[in-house]
C-alpha cells in the first residue's frame, strides 16, 4: 500500500490535517503519522484495524459509522461528521470534523479517504456575546483555575444561577459554594460578579472545559 501511494506520500506526511483510507470493509489501510499520532499507534500497526480497535469507547456509536462510510460507497457521496471520543486513550475527549470521500485504491476496489480536522476553536460566541464575537477554545487559558472550577467560571459567562448549577455540575450546593470561593480567593475578589469581571479582564471568558464535551458521533451532512 505505501509504494501505491508515492505520488501523495508528500502531501500526506507534511499535512496540517490527519489523513487516513480504508476499504470498503471499514478497515484502515494506511494513515499519515498525524491521524496514527491521534489514534496512539505508529503506521505499522495501523493497516487493519478498525475504529472500534482503535477508539474502543467509539464501540456505541459503530453502527453508525458503518452506515455512513456504506453510504459513501453507495452514492460516491461526501460526508462529514463531528466525532468525540477518547483519541489516543488518554482519557480526554477530543473532538474532530472528520470528512469522508469515496477513494478509489490502487486495486481498483472501493475505498474512503477520511480527513481529521481537530476542533481546537470554534465560532460559537456569538450566541452568549453578539457584540463581541471571539472563539471558544478547548485547551486551558491559564493555570490559575482547576477543571473543576472552570466549570463553573464557564457557567457563571452563561448566565447560569448558581440555584442550579449544582444539578447540572452533579454536586452538591455546599460544593458548589466552596468551588466559588476558591476562585475568588485566587483572583482576589470577593463576589462572582467580580469574579466575572476579573475573568472578562483576562480574557478568560471563552473556555469550555473537558465536561462539557460529550462523546458521540453527529453527522453534518
Amino acid at each position: 500500500m505505501e509504494s501505491d501511494l508515492t505520488s501523495v506520500d508528500y502531501y500526506f506526511n507534511h499535512s496540517l490535517f490527519g489523513w487516513a483510507i480504508k476499504d470498503a470493509h471499514s478497515r484502515y489501510l494506511y494513515g499519515n503519522p498525524l491521524v496514527c499520532r491521534y489514534f496512539n499507534v505508529n503506521q505499522h500497526q495501523l493497516p487493519g484495524l478498525f475504529d472500534t480497535d482503535l477508539t474502543p469507547d467509539m464501540h456505541n456509536y459503530y453502527d453508525r459509522i458503518r452506515q455512513d462510510d456504506n453510504k459513501i460507497l453507495t452514492t460516491h457521496n461526501m460526508s462529514i461528521a463531528l466525532k468525540t471520543f477518547d483519541y489516543g486513550r488518554l482519557n480526554r475527549l477530543r473532538s474532530f470534523l472528520v470528512e469522508k470521500r469515496f477513494w478509489q485504491l490502487p486495486d481498483g476496489s472501493d475505498g474512503i479517504i477520511c480527513t481529521y480536522m481537530e476542533i481546537a476553536n470554534v465560532y460559537f460566541s456569538p450566541f452568549l456575546m453578539p457584540y463581541h464575537t471571539r472563539p471558544f477554545v478547548f485547551n486551558r487559558p491559564a493555570e490559575v483555575f482547576t477543571d473543576k472550577e472552570w466549570e463553573v467560571i464557564l457557567l457563571l459567562q452563561c448566565g447560569v444561577k448558581q440555584s442550579v448549577m449544582p444539578d447540572i455540575l452533579g454536586v452538591s450546593f455546599s460544593t458548589l459554594r466552596n468551588r466559588l470561593a476558591r476562585c475568588c480567593d485566587k483572583t482576589g475578589v470577593t463576589t462572582s460578579a467580580a469574579l466575572l469581571r476579573h475573568c472578562n479582564q483576562q480574557g478568560w471568558d471563552n473556555y469550555i472545559p473537558p465536561f462539557f464535551l460529550k462523546k458521540g458521533h453527529v453527522s453534518i451532512n
